[in-house]
């Protein structure tokens, strides 16, 4: 009775070597979804990074467009930031001139003051200012100016007047304007005196006709 062959076993050194298997291939439809995947997911990141930067700046702009601005500087009028002050009379007057005072001017707090005229609004007399006109005026400077009043008309001279005043023009670089000042009952006693002295009541009496 023969027995029967079983399997045969390797020899000692002679088992098989199995190579490695390669690894599978990524199919090419399968790459390029991927390579088209990553590079839309490329865009959309940047494309979100720019609507971020976009937020951040319109944001901005905004916040800046709604601060809270300074109202715009509003100086006060010239006249609110002037003072004539009537000082005492020149005696004697010098020569041409029926009355000659001397007044002092300042300018408060704010822009430079600059005064373009002083005079007075009777046709009869004409004022010439000591130094000439314009005098600017920096905050908080006071000067002293000598006035002279001349009389050119005698008979329209008005001698008991009430408080007579003095016009000026202002300027601050942002406005000009005219205003009257009364340098107060002691510059109008001083004027009456001064103009009845010129101008005497016998010189405007006309002359009597013949009887």
């Amino acid at each position: 009775m023969s027995g029967g062959i079983g399997p045969v076993e390797p020899g000692e050194g002679t088992e098989a070597h199995e190579s490695p298997r390669p690894a599978p291939r990524t199919p090419p439809a399968v790459l390029r979804a991927r390579e088209a995947y990553a590079g839309h997911r490329r865009a959309f990141l940047a494309l979100g990074a720019l609507i971020c930067a976009c937020a951040v700046v319109a944001g901005g702009a905004a916040l800046y467009a709604a601060r809270p601005r300074p109202a715009p500087y509003t100086p006060p009028a010239p006249s609110q930031a002037f003072s004539l002050t009537y000082i005492e009379p020149v005696e004697p007057a010098p020569s041409g001139a029926a009355f000659a005072f001397t007044v002092r001017v300042r300018a408060a707090a704010g822009p430079t003051l600059t005064l373009e005229r002083l005079g007075q609004s009777s046709r009869a007399l004409a004022v010439e200012v000591r130094p000439p006109l314009p005098a600017t005026l920096a905050p908080g400077e006071a000067r002293d100016l000598a006035v002279r009043i001349r009389v050119t008309d005698c008979v329209h001279v008005a001698r008991n007047s009430g408080l007579p005043f003095l016009e000026v023009t202002l300027s601050n670089g942002f406005e000009k304007e005219d205003h009257s000042y009364i340098p107060g009952d002691r510059y109008a006693r001083d004027l009456a005196t001064a103009l009845t002295r010129a101008c005497p009541v016998d010189r405007d009496a006309g002359t009597p006709s013949p009887s």
